[in-house]
C-alpha cells in the first residue's frame, strides 16, 4: 500500500510540472485576435476565409466500458488529467493596451487615407510574411508614388511593432514570430477580391 501511495504521488507531481512548464502558444486565441484586429483595420467588407478548426477526438473507450481491471493508479492519474487541463484554462490573447490601439488607429487611418486607394489598384500587396510592398509602381500616379512609399514603410512599421506588441502584452515576447505568421495567413485570407497577395513561395497572385 505505502509503495502504491508513494507512485501515486510522483505520478501527481510530475504531471504537475508538465502542466506548469507546459506553456503553449494559443494559436486558436491568437487567430481570434487576429481576425478582430484586421476587421478593424480593414473593415468588415473583407473576404473572410475561415480555416476549419481540427476537433480534438474523443478518448477511445476500451472494449471492456468499464473501470473493472484498471489498476487504481491509472483510475487516478485518469482523474487527474482533466483536472489539470482544467486549471491550465483556455488563454485569450490580450490586444486591448494603450500601445496596441494606438498602433491600429494609425493603420486604420492609412487605410482609409491612402493604403486602400492602393491595394485596389494592385500597387501595392499583401505579402506571406505579414507585411505590405509595392507590387506594380506603375498603377499608382507619378506624382503619387513618393507618397506610396512613405505609407508603405510606416505600414510594416506599425505591423512590427503590432507583433512586438501583442507578444509582449501577454507576457512571452517569443510568440513574436508566431503571432506575425498568424497574421500573415489573416491579412491575405481577409483580403478584398482584386488586391494582390503573395503565396507561400513569393510569388504574387490576384484575389
Amino acid at each position: 500500500m505505502r509503495k502504491l501511495m508513494l507512485t501515486l504521488i510522483t505520478a501527481a507531481a510530475l504531471l504537475t510540472g508538465c502542466v506548469t512548464i507546459n506553456v503553449y502558444f494559443p494559436a486558436a486565441a491568437a487567430q481570434e485576435a487576429a481576425d478582430k484586429i484586421i476587421s478593424n483595420v480593414i473593415g468588415p467588407e473583407a473576404q473572410q476565409s475561415q480555416p476549419a478548426q481540427p476537433q480534438q477526438q474523443p478518448p477511445s473507450s476500451g472494449s471492456s466500458g468499464g473501470a473493472e481491471g484498471v489498476p487504481l493508479a491509472v483510475r487516478v492519474l485518469n482523474a487527474l488529467i482533466p483536472a489539470a487541463s482544467a486549471a491550465e484554462g483556455q488563454p485569450n490573447i490580450k490586444i486591448q493596451t494603450p500601445q496596441i490601439e494606438a498602433i491600429q488607429s494609425r493603420m486604420r487611418a492609412r487605410f482609409d487615407g491612402t493604403l486602400k486607394a492602393l491595394l485596389d489598384s494592385g500597387a501595392v500587396g499583401f505579402t506571406s510574411d505579414g507585411m505590405v510592398a509595392v507590387h506594380d509602381a506603375s498603377k499608382a500616379p507619378l506624382a503619387q508614388r513618393a507618397q506610396m512609399n512613405s505609407a508603405v514603410a510606416d505600414e510594416n512599421r506599425d505591423r512590427n511593432a503590432l507583433y512586438q506588441q501583442i507578444a509582449v502584452a501577454n507576457g512571452h515576447p517569443e510568440w513574436e514570430k508566431q503571432i506575425r505568421q498568424i497574421f500573415a495567413k489573416q491579412w491575405i485570407d481577409r483580403a478584398h477580391a482584386g488586391w494582390y497577395v503573395q503565396n507561400a513561395a513569393g510569388a504574387w497572385i490576384q484575389k
